[in-house]
């Protein structure tokens, strides 16, 4: 009750407008593999279903790249500058072109280890499609809108992106050989919406694109490096299970790993949102009153839901 009130007093209005926003979005990341995985491994066979997620999670190193911790850095700095339009184009600016350029050189990085490494090359059309994916996030600011804590208008984007990759399936996905078009699905609605969040931010938040000074660019590729650092060294060995496993036990075996591995890392996602609103507000306000009672009310829930799963897991499994 006292964490309800909290959230109600206009100072922290905003933060629960956004967190009911992201856990809209989080519902319907949890909902949609229930909906995707009996069809897609039902008609394309888990071998087929196995190789395509294989796919994914070798371009997952490159999403990493092309992030560079701006998740986090850019977030930062847009909360802190978020009155001052022009400083705010400034590092909007910087850190497309640091994105664009880090897209380039992931790509050729791509079709240099795809074409040359059989295991890829077999595939070679399946990773070129997989690549859009990466070219989707790029074009999704996400960490903009997180930083000016307006996440309703990213929330909209991504469910209308997660909609059409659930329509496009089952129009698209009728026999095992249209494997190879699932990265193009994946990839067609983030690319969609992502030129839709870019119109959005011109015309809605007054933010110009243009060519900042190189010393402005170099500042801002340094300052995340730091957080490139920290999140690639835990999100390689987040995410390279469904890889590896494909090197060494084949696409099969990531089938059946890639369907529970999509269930529980949507479960695992639950806490995703209340970090997401939280970290811009505490960059700019650093609120330890605020910080202390949303970790007590953190960690008492945290408690209850492992008890929860402890005592359903046999059930469960």
């Amino acid at each position: 009750m006292k964490l309800l009130k909290l959230l109600q007093s206009e100072e922290y209005k905003v933060i629960a407008e956004n967190f009911f926003s992201l856990s809209l979005l989080q519902i319907l990341v949890y909902v949609m593999p229930l909906i995707t995985l009996p069809y897609l491994t039902r008609t394309l066979g888990v071998a087929k279903f196995g190789l395509v997620n294989f796919a994914i999670a070798f371009t997952t190193y490159f999403q990493i790249l092309t992030d560079y911790g701006f998740a986090l850095s850019a977030v930062k700095e847009i909360s802190i500058n978020r009155e001052d339009i022009t400083k705010v184009s400034t590092i909007f600016s910087s850190v497309m072109i640091i994105k664009g350029i880090l897209t380039i050189i992931s790509f050729v990085i791509l079709i240099t280890i795809v074409f040359s490494i059989q295991k890829f090359s077999t595939n070679s059309l399946l990773y070129l499609f997989a690549f859009g994916i990466i070219i989707g996030t790029t074009l999704s600011p996400t960490w903009f809108y997180q930083g000016m804590e307006r996440m309703r208008y990213i929330t909209i984007l991504n469910v209308i992106a997660n909609l059409i990759f659930l329509v496009t399936i089952f129009i698209f996905i009728k026999k095992p050989s249209d494997y190879i078009y699932m990265p193009l699905l994946y990839s067609i609605g983030p690319i969609i919406t992502g030129i839709f969040s870019l119109w959005i931010i011109r015309t809605r938040f007054n933010v110009k694109f243009h060519i900042p000074p190189f010393e402005d660019i170099k500042e801002t590729f340094k300052e995340s490096t730091q957080f490139f650092l920290s999140r690639a060294s835990v999100s390689i060995y987040t995410n390279s299970n469904s890889f590896f496993l494909g090197l060494f036990a084949g696409n099969t075996a990531v089938g059946y790993y890639s369907a529970a591995e999509k269930i529980y890392t949507a479960a695992q996602g639950l806490y995703g949102p209340l970090i997401q609103v939280i970290y811009p507000y505490m960059a700019k306000t650093k609120n330890k009153i605020f910080y202390r009672k949303i970790l007590k009310y953190t960690l008492i829930f945290n408690t209850l839901f492992c008890g929860i799963i402890l005592i359903m897991a046999p059930f469960i499994v």
